[in-house]
């Protein structure tokens, strides 16, 4: 009876320590430090970051369309200059300046595909879970800094503020379409 009842506490015990060891890594592999990011300006993705230099980036954007030119792949590299701002597009990544701001360099980034570990068509629900700790704002696509979307979509953002840093994550029907961050003190659009 003995040998029964110790065999049955080990069991329980290896069982108890098993499921905690299991929950640790769930909980853990969608933890992202979004103040640490903002305050860095940057997404863990995207090669550059806030302030960067806009003529470098073009200038390596322009080699990397070359080499593609040359080895006769596509590369989805363009500059569109408007009245007030500058986009340059690699696809993946748009980066905005001011043209009167130029000099103190980037001031938006959007990500296209995927930013701060979440892809396009992540649920808008499995992000607020993955940040639980952080305070945000949700309002409608529809603000001065969607100007991105170009009035084409209906849905909602999460906004998370961090001193003059805003990390947005855009949804379409619940699902994510498009993560940006700006600095206040660099973007007046």
């Amino acid at each position: 009876m003995k040998k029964l009842f110790a065999f049955l506490l080990v069991m329980t015990l290896a069982l108890s320590f098993s499921a905690c060891g299991k929950k640790k890594e769930k909980t853990a592999e969608n933890k992202v430090d979004l103040e640490y990011y903002a305050e860095l300006g940057q997404m863990p993705e995207c090669p550059y970051k806030l302030g960067a230099d806009p003529d470098e980036i073009k200038e390596k954007l322009t080699a990397e369309d070359s080499s593609a030119e040359a080895a006769g792949e596509e590369y989805p590299f363009a500059v569109t200059e408007g009245e007030k701002t500058v986009r340059i597009d690699n696809g993946d990544f748009v980066y905005y300046y001011e043209k009167a701001n130029k000099d103190k360099g980037i001031s938006y980034i959007i990500a296209t595909s995927k930013g701060y570990g979440f892809g396009v068509g992540t649920s808008i629900l499995e992000i607020k879970n993955a940040l639980p700790e952080l305070e945000y704002t949700e309002e409608d696509v529809n603000d001065s800094n969607s100007f991105f979307l170009m009035g084409t979509m209906d849905g909602t953002v999460l906004k998370y503020t961090f001193k003059t840093r805003v990390i947005s994550f855009f949804f379409s029907e619940n699902e994510l379409t498009a993560v940006t961050l700006y600095d206040t003190d660099n973007w007046t659009e």
